[in-house]
């Protein structure tokens, strides 16, 4: 072969292959290119939609002060529903409720736990294992309730952090009692509080499981209530009491700390949820104290408001 066509050949090659590269780095960032324009775009719109989100809770938040005005009166009443506010050419809806129609996972006496557990649908051995597992972490002492678990029992298990011994910080604080699941937890957590300072939970506001974990309360009587409870607002009348259940584990006081809640929807089905606990018996030169706060991220979430 003639060294002169031998190199030519080699030359030629060298050429695709510099163009085959040129190619892939070329596509490469285009691609790039592509990913980062659509990362700014998603974290552009979550901030926006979480400033809107945000000035839709403090709106809602501002109008706490007319949480003791008549039905009729009240454009925006504390009833545990979402309503539509027009703001900067969105739709937001906000609505706030009592922290009193959930469940205090630091004050309800062990019947009303159990009943929330036996709700679920476990076995009564079990409901009353986690209940009295959730009792000893709560109290300040290592003595064991009768099927409940104290140190001992977490380091059996295998876990060195054992119970507090005090009471729960956090609702979240739940996922680390013996016996609780990550399944169990997700269905309960929208039950619970660490906030309300009451043994009783409202039932003027309280979701259908917290109703179903009162003891007495059948499901029937649940579905009964929140059908002439839903009429009432509607109408905007007094919604009436619920007569089911022991009346010992329910009271109508809203208390002083409320949940304020708003929620955003943005294109594509995705939304943007935030959820404030603020009590309006605190107050300070920024406004009521804040509890707790809570935003989600841009996905296709279910309704804060509603759940049963």
């Amino acid at each position: 072969m003639n060294p002169l066509n031998a190199q030519r050949g080699v030359a030629l090659v060298l050429v695709l292959w510099v163009i085959v590269l040129l190619t892939v780095i070329s596509g490469s960032m285009v691609m790039t290119q592509r990913t980062s324009t659509s990362m700014v775009g998603n974290l552009k719109a979550e901030r926006t939609g979480r400033a809107l989100v945000e000035a839709g809770i403090n709106y809602m938040t501002l109008k706490l002060s007319d949480v003791n005005l008549p039905a009729e009166e009240n454009e925006w009443p504390v009833d545990g529903r979402l309503h539509p506010w027009a703001f900067a050419g969105h739709t937001i809806w906000i609505g706030a409720m009592p922290d009193s129609a959930r469940i205090n996972l630091n004050k309800a006496e062990g019947a009303l736990l159990l009943g929330m557990l036996q709700s679920m649908d476990l076995e009564e051995h079990q409901a009353t294992a986690i209940r009295d597992a959730i009792l000893d972490w709560r109290d300040g002492d290592s003595d064991h309730h009768l099927e409940g678990a104290e140190d001992d029992d977490y380091r059996q298990a295998g876990r060195p952090v054992g119970a507090r011994d005090g009471l729960f910080q956090s609702v979240g604080e739940l996922q680390q009692v013996f016996g609780v699941t990550p399944d169990l937890y997700k269905k309960l957590a929208p039950l619970l509080t660490v906030f309300s300072r009451q043994r009783t939970v409202n039932p003027l506001y309280a979701s259908g499981g917290v109703l179903l974990s009162v003891p007495g309360v059948t499901r029937e009587d649940v579905l009964n209530y929140q059908q002439v409870r839903d009429e009432a607002l509607e109408q905007g009348v007094p919604v009436p009491d619920f007569a089911a259940g022991e009346r010992k584990y329910m009271a109508n006081s809203r208390g002083s700390v409320y949940r304020v809640f708003a929620e955003l929807e943005l294109g594509g089905g995705s939304k943007v949820q935030g959820e404030v606990v603020l009590d309006t018996g605190q107050r300070n030169n920024r406004g009521y104290k804040i509890l707790a706060r809570n935003y989600n991220p841009l996905s296709a979430l279910e309704r804060v408001i509603g759940q049963q």
